[in-house]
């Protein structure tokens, strides 16, 4: 990854959170929110950019398995964060998004972005002329962007992982939010949706509080977001895109995007958005524990685990 001898240069901060409660009530109109195609692609200007890391419980723990699905995917094209995990086993401190039933956010500032992998086949069609690999939707979820995503990655060759992979020269900084993804079965129960939206909110409010360090203003804090949950856990697309739209107005984000993949992933951002005013009253000030009454009521169900 760097030329013999050379090593990266810089301070990274890393910082894991306590859950503190909801505020009691919501009220729309300090975030914008918007939706675009695509997966991540990062940002040059990164001071009060933050990326979503979809989180297993344990931070950043497959990075070295054979799999490739988003949190992989994100460590490989920031390596550090592998290493961020060996420095807290080693001295034994907790790597974890979440102990004891309750979400611990971890956010780490300014690791360097040292590659790009390209899990949509475009840098390996045009190295090598192959065809382009297809986006394969199963009832609204990504199941595989290429034959380097999820489990197939683990079947791919050195000459196919080469071929999508850009090194970064020099590398570029990114800010990184690890928030571990919720897991369930059947209809989303009142005490699951809680959980979700005081997960994603203190989150946001970690993320805001640490870019203010930096002399970031609140409406300057941008957050970048996806599917969160919804892949190898089957979270519903809908009501994971609308309690995190919800946390972001809660915690007084300036900017929610989220990177809705293939086109068929627009649908959800839409219904979510519609589902806003419904839930809130149009955008009146609204007792939280009134809003997690009306997402409840709903009635939205976890789908199927992607597998990968």
């Amino acid at each position: 990854m760097l030329e013999e001898g050379r090593h990266p240069q810089g301070r990274v901060r890393l910082t894991r959170w306590s859950m503190g409660l909801l505020p009691e009530e919501i009220r729309l109109g300090c975030c914008a929110v918007s939706a675009e195609p695509g997966f991540f692609t990062y940002s040059t200007s990164n001071a009060g950019v933050w990326h979503l890391n979809f989180a297993d419980p344990r931070l950043f723990a497959a990075y070295g398995s054979p799999l490739m699905a988003q949190d992989e995917w994100q460590v490989l094209e920031h390596p550090l964060l592998g290493s961020i995990r060996e420095v807290l086993l080693h001295e034994e401190l907790p790597a974890l998004t979440r102990a004891n039933g309750v979400s611990t956010p971890v956010l780490v500032s300014q690791v360097p972005r040292q590659c790009v992998l390209d899990l949509t086949g475009r840098t390996a069609s045009a190295k090598s002329g192959l065809r382009a690999w297809l986006e394969v939707l199963v009832g609204g979820t990504v199941t595989n962007l290429s034959p380097l995503y999820g489990n197939d990655f683990r079947k791919a060759s050195a000459e196919q992982v080469m071929s999508a992979l850009t090194v970064l020269k020099p590398a570029v900084p990114s800010n990184i939010l690890a928030i571990s993804s919720p897991t369930g079965t059947g209809a989303y129960t009142r005490r699951q949706i809680t959980d979700i939206l005081q997960t994603a909110y203190n989150g946001f409010v970690a993320a805001r509080l640490e870019s203010q360090r930096d002399q970031v203003l609140a409406s300057d804090v941008e957050i970048h977001t996806g599917w969160w949950g919804c892949g190898a856990f089957g979270g519903n697309r809908t009501l994971m895109a609308l309690l995190q739209i919800l946390a972001a107005h809660m915690a007084g984000i300036g900017r929610l995007i989220l990177h809705y993949g293939a086109e068929d992933g627009r649908a959800p951002f839409g219904d979510a958005m519609a589902f806003i005013n419904l839930v809130t009253d149009d955008g009146v000030r609204t007792a939280t524990s009134s809003v997690i009454d009306e997402v409840e009521a709903l009635q939205f169900r976890w789908g199927h685990s992607d597998g990968n």
